[in-house]
């Protein structure tokens, strides 16, 4: 019970330090630097996520509710570093495919990795 109530609590600080360094990362290299660029840092955005909070669950061992929904669901979200930066209505046209790629790449990649994580772990 205690490992469920810590891994609640770290998941919480997680999300929060997780927004702020997406939104960072996004203002300084997803959205200025050339596209190529962007794409290498989503997808190591993207792993750095999964594995983060691979280890998160690896120490504190959550029940599967929690597991799921503060452990997965909650780093998926993190996952999407330019989520709630912008408003979609505010995006130029011609910014719009940068837009979608900062924001699907980096969600793609997380939820291959997970997946690569759980069968490495279950096998």
């Amino acid at each position: 019970m205690k490992d469920n109530i810590a891994f609640v609590f770290i998941s919480f600080v997680f999300m929060v330090v997780g927004r702020k360094v997406g939104w960072w990362l996004s203002k300084l290299i997803f959205y200025p630097a050339p596209a190529v660029i962007s794409f290498i840092n989503l997808i190591g955005w993207g792993v750095v996520v999964a594995v983060g909070m691979d280890v998160l669950i690896g120490w504190l061992h959550p029940n599967v509710v929690i597991k799921w929904i503060m452990g997965f669901a909650l780093a998926a979200y993190v996952a999407i570093p330019n989520y709630g930066l912008l408003q979609e209505s505010s995006i130029p046209d011609d910014k719009q495919m940068r837009h979608m790629m900062i924001s699907w790449v980096s969600l793609i990649v997380y939820v291959g990795t997970e997946i690569a994580l759980r069968l490495r772990s279950a096998g």
